[in-house]
């Protein structure tokens, strides 16, 4: 299920309905019906007839937190999806939003962007910058000033040209991550561990891209964590907790009012900040005193800012968000794609066969490995790597 938000605005793309949107479940699946009608019709129709929830925003945010939404919205969109359909409008408090689940319409929507566009405006993020007078980094950016930033963070950040620098550093990670879980097993006596994995793949998240994006480890592996490197987990954690409440009410009202949710919110964004400036300090120490013929991969950070292509302060401001951003989506599509791994036996089992052929191949080169398989599962395999049994 995928979430493409309009934030309070009409959508300037209208999608064709290429079906008639039905309620019911088909074949056991929990997935939306949707019965077919002519794909080349060209009728489109107006935004206000897309099925949903949207006339009364309050109500529905009251909803919301009467059936815990927050930690129940998987449910809640699959209970919609399966009752408007595919494709289904909401407003919850001011955040409005047009929700999607099928892959076609997706591409869809995708090819109508253009080259410039209109990302989600995350307002508890953006309130924070402003009331910091901090610039927008490349996820909070819009128009020409994205793309023109975008550009010079493709070349450091998603070029095929940069994972022989990734690899080594997140299969460090991956490995002492695959040691530490052995090494909880091993401690129950039992041959088993049962924990909440999240909090460990939390952990595990925030220590491979901070070691792409600083090039520098925070200790999260070891069972004694650094009070420094602990209370730059909790700013993270904190950062989640309150963007959420802030997602539907507006920041700029609970910063009115002195709400514990912004100041909370406030100071997290403070400290990341505080981690940034402390990173750029050292790289620049380290710059001065280290060999210039040194073939370590730095980090992004350091990258870019040798590149000397973007200023100061949009470094800072793309490479925190990145960070931010990078840590949360990463354990969470980690924690279901093991999941679904347990889930099925047979995929688990195929995806170690296609693993250890691989090594076999590539005789350790990682680089190599990669290429030689052809289910990746992107951050899960560099635990596979190391043949992590579920």
């Amino acid at each position: 299920m995928a979430r493409w938000s309009l934030w309070r605005s009409r959508v300037t793309v209208s999608l064709p309905w290429r079906g008639e949107l039905t309620t019911g479940v088909r074949g056991g699946s929990s997935m939306p019906v949707v019965r077919q009608v002519d794909s080349h019709s060209s009728t489109v129709r107006p935004f206000n007839e897309i099925p949903g929830l949207w006339k009364n925003g309050v109500a529905n945010l009251y909803n919301f937190w009467k059936l815990d939404g927050f930690k129940n919205l998987h449910r809640i969109m699959l209970q919609n999806f399966n009752t408007f359909g595919p494709i289904y409008r909401e407003k919850v408090g001011y955040y409005e939003s047009v929700n999607i689940i099928n892959p076609e319409d997706a591409a869809i929507l995708f090819q109508a962007e253009g080259h410039h566009p209109k990302r989600l405006k995350v307002e508890a993020w953006t309130s924070y910058r402003d009331f910091r007078n901090l610039k927008y980094g490349v996820l909070l950016k819009n128009g020409e000033d994205w793309r023109s930033n975008r550009v010079i963070l493709n070349k450091e950040v998603i070029s095929p040209k940069m994972l022989e620098n990734f690899v080594p550093l997140l299969d460090e990670v991956g490995q002492d991550f695959v040691a530490r879980v052995h090494k909880k097993i091993k401690r129950t006596g039992q041959n088993k561990w049962t924990t909440d994995l999240s909090q460990e793949l939390f952990k595990y998240a925030l220590e491979s891209v901070s070691s792409v994006l600083y090039g520098e480890r925070l200790g999260l592996m070891l069972d004694y964590i650094d009070p420094e490197a602990q209370h730059f987990i909790d700013c993270i954690t904190m950062v989640f907790k309150t963007t959420s409440p802030m997602l539907y009410i507006p920041p700029a009202l609970l910063r009115r009012i002195g709400a514990k949710v912004w100041r909370d919110h406030v100071q997290a964004w403070d400290g990341i900040f505080t981690q940034a400036d402390r990173c750029i300090h050292n790289i620049y120490r380290q710059l001065r005193q280290e060999d210039s013929t040194s073939k370590k991969y730095p980090g992004v950070l350091a990258s870019l800012l040798m590149l000397d292509k973007l200023s100061i302060e949009d470094i800072k401001a793309s490479i925190t968000e990145l960070m931010a951003g990078g840590v949360d989506t990463t354990s969470i599509t980690l924690l279901w794609t093991l999941y679904e791994l347990a889930r099925h036996p047979s995929l688990q089992e195929e995806l170690r066969a296609e693993v250890t052929a691989a090594r076999a191949e590539s005789q350790g080169d990682l680089l190599d490995m990669l290429k030689r398989i052809p289910l990746r599962f992107n951050d899960t395999l560099f635990i596979l790597l190391s043949e992590f049994a579920l």
